[in-house]
């Protein structure tokens, strides 16, 4: 009896030796699920003057000049289109704006756009000249035309796409497209860079000595009107 006793504890203790080698010797894989989800929008927040090059620096010291248009679809900053003071010419000229400054260095005259809603239905930003160059004193600077070309966009978000016009722009009071996200792009923050705005002059035009002014619209829609 003790012999057999001692037979059936060994072939016990062997039986468990062999299924431990069995289990470590077997590859297992385990699934599991990370869940997340998205309802509604957070609380807009107000975005300020990004750097037009690098969309996601923002200058603290130069907060964005617009507040016009409600969020969460906001026009956030525009720049203003400075040709400085030439001397008069009888000759035709046409003068280029000077550049605009982020963080103490020169960039391209710019509007910044940000859409912070969630249902990405694009936008389009168009642009008018509501007046002509009128003088200080009431008179108009006939024949003035403005220009905008080589327009391009920059946005924060990597994976979004911004369309922009591809042909010169020759202003007038009539809204004209310069630029676009189609749905399911244009989310974030995007800056549109004019890289050139000009004014042609004509010299056989009466000019006063003193500075004209014009008035430059922007209209940004909810979603694009088109192709």
């Amino acid at each position: 009896m003790k012999k057999q006793l001692g037979l059936g504890i060994l072939a016990v203790c062997t039986g468990l030796t062999t299924a431990g080698v069995g289990f470590a010797a077997e590859n297992i894989e385990v699934e599991t699920q990370a869940l997340v989800g998205f309802a509604g929008t957070e609380t807009p927040v107000a975005i300020g003057h990004v750097d037009p090059e690098a969309p996601r620096e923002t200058d603290p010291h130069a907060p964005a000049n617009l507040g016009a248009t409600p969020m969460p679809l906001t026009l956030d900053y525009a720049s203003r289109w400075q040709f400085d003071t030439q001397k008069m010419s009888l000759v035709d000229r046409t003068y280029t704006a000077k550049q605009d400054v982020f963080a103490g260095r020169s960039v391209a005259n710019h509007v910044q756009v940000t859409d912070q809603r969630g249902q990405l239905d694009g936008w389009d930003l168009q642009v008018r000249q509501k007046t002509p160059f009128v003088h200080e004193k009431g008179a108009e600077l006939k024949g003035a035309k403005l220009q905008i070309d080589r327009v391009t966009s920059k946005s924060a978000v990597t994976d979004t796409t911004v369309l922009t016009a591809k042909e010169k722009m020759a202003l007038n009071q009539a809204f004209m497209r310069l630029a676009y996200a189609k749905p399911g792009d244009g989310y974030g923050t995007t800056a549109i860079s004019l890289g050139e705005v000009s004014l042609h002059v004509p010299g056989q035009m009466k000019k006063l000595s003193g500075n004209y002014n014009s008035t430059i619209v922007y209209k940004l829609l909810a979603a694009p009107t088109g192709e």
